[in-house]
């Protein structure tokens, strides 16, 4: 069975976004560019971070400038589109702490994966491993 971590479905989707919508990924990597992250998503926590050319997954990653916590059920709902980034930030689902303009940076970093994502041919599987094998998707 295929890890289902957020790290591991973050990973290979990174490796997908290269692949398949490589327009995306190098405005990903030049969003980012800089710009340390780190996302807890449950009682996962990595590092994200970018040379300008290609975004790199740290497992080890401490404390950044931007910091990024949800639930993985959060994560699912942004992702399927059931849930408004701006709503899950309101609701305290999506905790995102940081200065104003490495936010703005990171919000608009995500909108691009997001976007990539959906358009990635590869994708549904790997969320599919993401949810897990008793999650149905919304």
């Amino acid at each position: 069975m295929a890890d289902a971590s957020f790290a591991s479905f973050l990973e290979r989707s990174l490796a997908v976004l290269e692949s398949e919508r490589p327009d995306v990924a190098t405005r990903l990597a030049a969003t980012l560019a800089s710009l340390a992250v780190t996302i807890r998503v449950g009682d996962e926590q990595l590092g994200l971070c970018s040379d300008g050319r290609r975004v790199r997954v740290d497992r080890g990653a401490g404390p950044a400038p931007v910091d990024v916590r949800a639930e993985r059920a959060t994560l699912l709902a942004l992702i399927d589109g059931a849930r408004s980034l701006v709503d899950a930030v309101l609701a305290d689902e999506l905790l995102l702490t940081g200065d104003p303009a490495d936010l703005a940076r990171f919000h608009d970093a995500l909108w691009l994966y997001l976007q990539g994502a959906v358009r990635a041919p590869s994708f549904p599987a790997l969320l599919d491993t993401f949810r897990g094998p008793d999650v149905i998707a919304c």
